[in-house]
């Protein structure tokens, strides 16, 4: 493979790339507005006092009490929706009194209280919600008996146990924010190919000295290049450098490899900048599902691990917010490459054959 050609491929490339005013545009705005947008959102927890409850009935005083505790109280109508409802971030915490519970509460007696936690809830809530609890349950038992009540809180957490870690939301988007830059350059290389099919210049390219795996090898650094330059920009410009740069790098630079894998496939598989936007839109929203994992602790199940942007999500979520290490990632990085090798080999040989 000759260099020289190589390095001219890679310019023309990059030339076009920022000749197309839309995607230079994007490309300049999206690294911008991400920045201006995690800049703005919220650097604190929402502390919301919300609390679900399971019970066949619930005592007035218990309610009065608890409403008197600046305390909102739901009505769930199973231990299994509470439990899901606590899961899905709808509710901090969710009691369940069951009869036996209500009858010691009103008898004064020695009484176990199950209380779910949601995995990020932050400990100054669920010690808010422990002192509130115990002040209700024992004014409603006081009311009926005249004595304190005997309580013990039993503490259950339910979905992935994050308590003492959990994050702004801000640091919960930011894996988001990163990943959506690749999937933008995603859709600008895919454009940048499928253009130079239909108009026939990959062709004409291939009359010269350049052969299909210098063709091929440029396209994939440029690809590569621009995701990954892009997406570490955000990294650095967000301070999430300070911390394992190195291996949040290595992240990027993988996960900028299956984003060109996948541009590859849809360049083969479309026939203009239509056809080319409408598979990018497709991709996008399948991609940024498992975001949602991220932002939404407990939100997703196992499928979501055959989408490659999980483990991108993963990986940067746990580096950047909790420090994670080389070890603590491997497996995220080691089927990252593999995708991405996967993709971008299926990518070429679909555009062989088209191409021919």
């Amino acid at each position: 493979m000759n260099a020289r050609i190589l390095r001219t491929v890679i310019l023309k490339d990059l030339t076009l790339y920022f000749r197309n005013r839309l995607f230079a545009l994007i490309t300049v705005l999206g690294i911008v507005v991400y920045i201006l947008l995690y800049a703005l959102l919220p650097t604190q927890v929402d502390e919301d006092l919300t609390v679900a409850m399971y019970a066949p009935s619930i005592p007035d005083a218990f309610v009065e009490a608890m409403g008197g505790s600046d305390v909102q109280i739901a009505a769930l109508e199973s231990d299994e929706a509470l439990q899901q409802a606590v899961i899905d971030s709808e509710y901090m915490a969710g009691i369940v009194l069951t009869p036996e519970v209500i009858s010691g509460i009103m008898r004064g007696e020695a009484t176990v209280v199950t209380v779910y936690f949601a995995s990020d809830a932050p400990p100054e809530l669920v010690n808010a919600l422990r002192t509130v609890l115990r002040l209700a349950f024992n004014e409603v038992s006081h009311t009926f008996n005249g004595e304190p009540l005997r309580l013990e809180l039993r503490d259950e957490i339910v979905g992935p146990d994050m308590t003492g870690q959990q994050l702004a939301l801000r640091n919960r988007l930011l894996p988001l924010l990163a990943v959506m830059l690749l999937v933008l350059e995603m859709m600008g290389l895919a454009t940048l190919i499928a253009d130079e099919i239909a108009a026939g210049t990959l062709q004409a390219l291939l009359i010269t000295p350049l052969d299909l795996r210098g063709l091929f090898t440029g396209k994939a650094i440029v690809g590569v290049l621009l995701a990954f330059t892009q997406s570490a920009l955000l990294m650095a410009l967000t301070g999430s450098l300070r911390n394992e740069a190195p291996l949040i790098l290595l992240t990027l630079l993988i996960s900028s490899l299956v984003i060109t894998g996948l541009a590859f496939l849809i360049a083969s598989v479309s026939r203009g900048l239509m056809s080319v936007m409408a598979w990018s839109l497709v991709l996008t929203i399948i991609l940024i599902v498992p975001s949602y994992g991220v932002i939404f602790p407990g939100s997703l199940t196992n499928w979501a691990q055959f989408i490659p942007t999980y483990y991108m999500f993963d990986a940067i979520h746990q580096v950047v917010n909790f420090g994670a290490s080389w070890g603590a990632v491997a497996n995220n990085l080691l089927v990252l490459f593999v995708m991405g090798v996967a993709l971008l080999a299926a990518g070429v040989v679909v555009m062989e054959r088209k191409l021919r």
